[in-house]
């Protein structure tokens, strides 16, 4: 709780190239927040750094460490102050900006620093999170196709910043028209349910699994935040089968339920193996390449001022 306390600690993170969120605009954030709070500003300067400020502020005993960018930065922010007395602040200003709409923060910066300024008596809220390996996720980490997807948009982040969430896209298609190896099962997931040989692997913490032009694109239609995680796995990819997926995932919702796919939700936990190492990500943000993956649920596991 933040109440009764005069100009509390804010330690403010901010990726600046975020997508969406220009100089002028961050720095705008940052005085915003100082009518509330003592405001100690740090910008990122490379993968992972977001992570060791954000922790350090936790262990100094900060109250509020607030992430200004998109879901990369959220991630390392929440990797930081997870599990601690810390509560995380968001100032979307990502492409997608996935965890913040889950939320339902508000999507311009300077509102959602307004959110953070108030009411006085603003209390956090406790939400569960996904975690694979040693890593937290807040919406989605996945292994295989999409997250080879995700290593081609962070080679070229001029790309990203120029074209938003089409570049995303575009990068989808780009990998699914080269490996051909993805068309055939290579991983196997495996948990209660038995074992499934795939091509791609998304588990999930919160829903939509991203956005295209203002649509929600589904992968985990009985996703919920507080509850376990989903898991989505397409047996098989095929380019032939794209307009299917992207029709299932944005307009009718129902992709978990295409012959090519399998889904289960609300699991306490499951694994990903492989005989070679694959591509993996959380929220996006591409992690080492391994032969597998331990997928389990954080409950409880982050305040977040939403």
């Amino acid at each position: 709780m933040l109440a009764g306390r005069a100009r509390p600690r804010a330690v403010v993170i901010v990726n600046p190239n975020a997508g969406s969120i220009s100089k002028a605009n961050w720095h705008g954030v940052i005085t915003k927040l100082g009518e509330r709070f003592d405001v100690e500003a740090h910008a990122t300067t490379g993968r992972n750094v977001a992570l060791s400020i954000a922790s350090e502020a936790a262990r100094t005993g900060a109250p509020v460490v607030v992430a200004v960018g998109g879901d990369g930065v959220v991630n390392e922010v929440v990797n930081g102050v997870a599990g601690t007395s810390a509560c995380l602040g968001i100032v979307a200003g990502g492409t997608m900006n996935v965890f913040a709409r889950s939320l339902g923060l508000p999507s311009s910066p300077l509102e959602a620093a307004d959110h953070l300024l108030g009411p006085a008596d603003l209390r956090p809220r406790t939400v569960t999170l996904g975690r694979m390996d040693d890593r937290y996720f807040t919406f989605a980490a996945g292994c295989g196709f999409d997250a080879e997807a995700a290593e081609r948009v962070e080679r070229d982040v001029p790309s990203k910043r120029r074209f938003g969430q089409a570049f995303f896209y575009w990068s989808a298609f780009r990998v699914l028209a080269s490996a051909y190896r993805h068309r055939a099962p290579y991983m196997t997931l495996s948990g209660g349910f038995g074992e499934v040989g795939t091509a791609m692997v998304i588990a999930s913490n919160a829903g939509p699994y991203a956005w295209l032009a203002g649509r929600r694109v589904e992968v985990a239609p009985g996703v919920r935040l507080d509850g376990g995680v989903d898991v989505f796995a397409l047996r098989r990819m095929r380019l032939e089968s794209l307009p299917m997926y992207a029709y299932r995932s944005v307009v009718s919702g129902d992709l978990a339920s295409s012959p090519d796919a399998f889904y289960a939700a609300d699991l306490d936990g499951f694994e990903v193996t492989a005989s070679a190492p694959f591509s993996r990500h959380v929220d996006g943000e591409p992690v080492a390449p391994s032969t597998s993956a331990r997928f389990s649920v954080a409950h409880k596991a982050l305040q977040v001022l939403a």
